[in-house]
């Protein structure tokens, strides 16, 4: 008899508690390593599975790890990452360096590195101490709206990039171009959004996104803003995002996008953001 649809959420709700309790007992660098590797494994991608093969052959039970974390609820991911991170950051120097060159050899298995890459291997940059945030400026009030040009210019640039990923991913080459044309308009409604509140007093430069350059650039210009004006504008972002999602919920990429942005600028979450990974308590970390 075929199960119903409550039964195979209860299934579902169960296969991401035992993932979560089998993740939380992971700390050895091996195992920590073949655990972030998967969790940033793209779904569906046959090079980049057979890339953590190889980068995981040597690992005890990493078929079964990956089995486990492919059973988290996307919204359950990003968190575990986290977790993960904090915990190598207690493994020794090589130990790190060795899975961030994992890492980029996983993300470019595909033959394109996605946007989500990027921000994920920044955050892991900066986790390990690898990459340090420009110094924020001291004092501020919180209002955006006179900032100088040149933090405006910073702000679109990433804006930009991140309108890949918000308020959806975009399709690469190999969908049809009215998907691509589709998301890109989503993309830059979101965009023309976000900036709308510099509209009044500043040109507003075309929604084009930066090279890999030019992402860290903008980046660390964010990250020297003070410490009151990040968190506006994340809320701005995920304000935006709102607006122009389907249904006024956030999809898992660009929740993931903003997340990982709000961890660069080292600013809290959005209640509005904050709820949308609360829906995976259940997989989540303690």
């Amino acid at each position: 008899m075929p199960e119903t649809p409550h039964q195979l959420q209860d299934a579902a709700r169960e296969r991401g508690r035992a993932a979560a309790d089998h993740l939380s007992r992971v700390n050895g660098a091996q195992g920590l390593q073949a655990a972030v590797l998967a969790l940033l494994l793209p779904a569906g991608s046959r090079r980049a599975a057979r890339a953590w093969q190889l980068e995981t052959q040597a690992t005890p039970g990493a078929a079964a790890l990956r089995e486990h974390i492919d059973h988290l609820p996307p919204a359950a991911r990003l968190p575990w990452l986290d977790v993960l991170l904090a915990r190598l950051r207690g493994q020794a120097l090589p130990t790190r360096q060795a899975l961030l060159e994992a890492t980029r050899r996983v993300m470019a298995a595909r033959g394109t590195v996605r946007p989500i890459d990027r921000l994920q291997w920044l955050l892991m940059r900066q986790r390990f101490g690898q990459a340090s945030a420009a110094s924020a400026q001291a004092a501020a009030q919180s209002d955006l709206s006179h900032l100088p040009p040149t933090d405006v210019l910073a702000v679109a640039r990433y804006c930009a990039f991140l309108a890949r990923m918000v308020p959806v991913e975009a399709h690469d080459d190999a969908n049809p171009p009215e998907l691509a044309a589709a998301d890109g308009a989503a993309g830059a409604a979101w965009y023309a959004s976000a900036m709308a509140r510099w509209e009044p007093h500043h040109s507003i430069p075309p929604c084009t996104p930066p090279d890999s350059d030019g992402l860290v650039q903008a980046l660390q210009e964010l990250q020297a803003l003070a410490w009151m004006q990040r968190p506006v504008l994340a809320r701005d972002w995920v304000t935006a995002a709102l607006q122009h999602s389907r249904h006024g919920r956030l999809a898992d990429t660009a929740a993931d996008a903003l997340r990982l942005s709000c961890a660069l600028l080292e600013s809290p979450l959005p209640p509005e953001l904050e709820r949308h990974y609360r829906g995976a308590a259940e997989a989540s970390p303690p």
